[in-house]
């Protein structure tokens, strides 16, 4: 049996962001102009590692972090003054690198029926809360009681064979308008929630070449125009919510006529029809149908293989509450629009470091037991290691930053307190001076 070894996980990470690579990166962005006391390797970490210790919106728990890793303190100031625009662009480049290392390292192949597609992508969104003075860059829809609100845009590879895509817009920024179709979309199948519904949409999926699943909206009411599975002659030339009514049949696969109209040009709407495939399978306790709706052939995938396939879409909404729940992406109290975009994009690479230690270990673990066991059976679930992971954060950033050659300065706990447990504000009057001035 293969030994462990004891750094895999530090030497994993620092493999992907390797020291030099952020220093010249450091440089690049002008984040580092000249050397100062906060290096912009251990600021990197900090930001990167510290989610299990305070908030992460917090900057002072972000600092103490910090100090406490390095051995180093700081005066508040010196600290907050890294937070700039060049900060916001050196995490966007660590993010990049990060997603498409990762994403490459899990790249698989699709096996049976969905072996017809290149790649399966889901796409979906999460609102974030802001602090009310960032109103006027990212307005909030419910105003009633959220003045701000940004809305990250997520298109996730299953497979890790495309490229993210990563977007922060106003939470008015309506999805559909957000989700650029080209020719990125071929041989693809995109999985997305009813937030990015629209025909224009899925009709643009479908002529450049991609494939779509989507939940059909309550509202829409196609025209049947075929039956794909059954007898059902006396289907055809009806809508939907005519024969929802009445039919029992446990799955409804049928061919239906759609129209909408396209943007304006030199002031015209063009109307358009198009034939999309709906599929509808019963719910045995409520009696009523889930309603899919797609351009996949049934030679390609069944209904029941429909339903099957959309339900991995729930891989995104894992990201979303590991990422709200484990990695701090829930609440910006900061009106600091540089610290917001700053600490979304260290949630994000948080994620993806996440996901290169789960490589990691299975790597590990299979080694470990000499290949009896597959990757495929290997598994770490993703919040399960979220947690984990923020228990042990603080350990986590001393060992990688001990390999990345970052050497910690001899500072003793007494030190540490002494400076964070004075109360800054010196010229305030404390309770007990108060009450002696009665």
């Amino acid at each position: 049996m293969a030994r462990i070894s004891k750094d895999s996980v530090e030497k994993a990470l620092c493999h992907l962001f390797p020291s030099a690579w952020l220093e010249d990166q450091a440089q690049e962005t002008g984040l580092v102009q000249r050397k100062r006391k906060v290096n912009p390797i251990s600021l990197f970490w900090t930001l990167v590692l510290s989610f299990g210790i305070g908030k992460k919106g917090d900057i002072a728990s972000l600092r103490r972090a910090y100090e406490e890793a390095t051995g180093t303190t700081l005066a508040a100031s010196s600290f907050y003054d890294r937070f700039t625009g060049a900060l916001v662009v050196f995490l966007q480049q660590a993010c990049v690198r990060a997603l498409r290392s990762v994403m490459a390292g899990r790249s698989q192949a699709l096996h049976g029926a969905l072996s017809a597609f290149f790649d399966v992508l889901i796409t979906d969104a999460t609102v974030l809360r802001l602090h009310d003075m960032l109103k006027d860059t990212y307005a909030a829809c419910r105003t009633n009681h959220t003045q701000s609100a940004a809305k990250l845009h997520v298109v996730f590879s299953v497979l890790g064979k495309s490229e993210q895509q990563i977007h922060l817009t106003s939470e008015r920024k309506h999805e559909s308008k957000v989700l650029k179709i080209g020719e990125w979309v071929q041989g693809r199948l995109l999985l997305f929630d009813l937030g990015y519904f629209s025909y224009g949409l899925l009709d643009r999926i479908h002529q450049w070449g991609g494939f779509f699943i989507s939940r059909l909206k309550e509202n829409c009411q196609p025209l049947i125009v075929a039956v794909h599975q059954g007898d059902g002659q006396a289907l055809i030339g009806r809508t939907l919510d005519e024969v929802l009514a009445s039919i029992r049949r446990k799955i409804l696969d049928v061919e239906v006529e759609v129209t909408y109209k396209k943007r304006k040009y030199k002031g015209k709407r063009k109307t358009i029809t198009a034939r999309f495939r709906l599929v509808g399978i019963r719910n045995p306790w409520t009696g009523q149908y889930h309603l899919y709706i797609t351009n996949i052939a049934l030679a390609l995938l069944s209904a029941r293989a429909i339903a099957q396939v959309y339900s991995a879409r729930w891989l995104v909404e894992l990201l979303f509450k590991s990422l709200k729940s484990f990695y701090q992406l829930e609440a910006f109290p900061s009106q600091n629009e540089h610290i917001v975009h700053a600490l979304i994009y260290s949630a994000l690479i948080t994620l993806l470091v996440s996901q290169r230690i789960e490589q990691c270990l299975r790597q590990v673990l299979i080694n470990k037991e000499e290949n009896e066991r597959t990757l495929e059976e290997t598994v770490f679930p993703l919040l399960r290691l979220a947690v984990v992971l923020t228990t042990v954060s603080a350990k986590l950033l001393a060992a990688v930053l001990q390999q990345a050659g970052i050497k910690r300065c001899s500072l003793s706990l007494t030190e540490l307190l002494l400076k964070e447990a004075q109360d800054p504000n010196k010229k305030r009057d404390t309770l007990p001076q108060i009450l002696q001035k009665i």
